[in-house]
């Protein structure tokens, strides 16, 4: 017989129902997973916005950190650029300037995406400079001659934390790449063995990626 499926599988899972059914039958919307998310913080990684204010209103904790990195549901949804779960936690004064175990903000993450700035903007917030994001390890500078950098067209930097880069010559190697291990380790590189978190990693590709600043 199946083990019942966790509050926190259900939110990776994107399960709406799940969710609802199991917070109706009383399961701590603040429990951690066995990788140290908080459920908030899975829905704000992944973007499910209508997860995130179910698992709001049964009185998750919005500034709960990650155990390991410290990242907040905020540090999560900066991170990976969406901005329906930051206007939702916005609407319930998160702490803005809660550091992670390196000292960063989710001002600092947002700082690096023009997509989201704006609703940190509408808070007061001060944008991060470039030579800061740089040397908290945000976002990489590199420069254009640097043979370890494939030239392309389609050239990108992977997420915030990672100086990893991706392009259309790198093929399957995207597939190395398990951007849920950010939020649990502070890279975005990780083993992807399975169909399902390969598939999941080619969806965050059409996400927002970080500007490219040359030397």
């Amino acid at each position: 017989m199946a083990a019942p499926m966790s509050l926190a599988n259900a939110v990776g899972a994107g399960d709406f129902v799940a969710v609802k059914k199991l917070l109706e039958n009383g399961a701590n919307p603040n429990q951690r997973s066995n990788d140290g998310m908080t459920p908030l913080a899975l829905a704000a990684f992944w973007g499910y916005d209508a997860i995130a204010r179910q698992l709001i209103e049964a009185g998750a904790d919005i500034n709960s950190p990650n155990s390991g990195t410290l990242w907040t549901p905020l540090h999560c949804a900066a991170f990976q650029g969406h901005g329906k779960v930051i206007m939702m936690l916005m609407d319930c004064k998160p702490d803005l300037h809660k550091v992670d175990a390196q000292g960063r903000t989710a001002v600092d993450f947002a700082s690096a995406l023009d997509s989201i700035w704006a609703f940190f903007a509408a808070e007061g917030c001060t944008r991060t400079s470039k030579s800061d994001l740089v040397r908290m390890d945000i976002v990489p500078k590199v420069s254009s001659e640097d043979p370890a950098v494939y030239q392309s067209s389609l050239l990108k930097f992977s997420r915030p934390g990672s100086a990893y880069v991706f392009n259309e010559n790198m093929g399957n190697n995207r597939e190395q790449a398990n951007v849920l291990a950010a939020s649990q380790m502070g890279d975005v590189l990780a083993g992807v063995d399975d169909e399902q978190d390969r598939a999941t990693w080619n969806k965050q590709l059409s996400t927002p990626s970080l500007a490219l600043w040359n030397q």
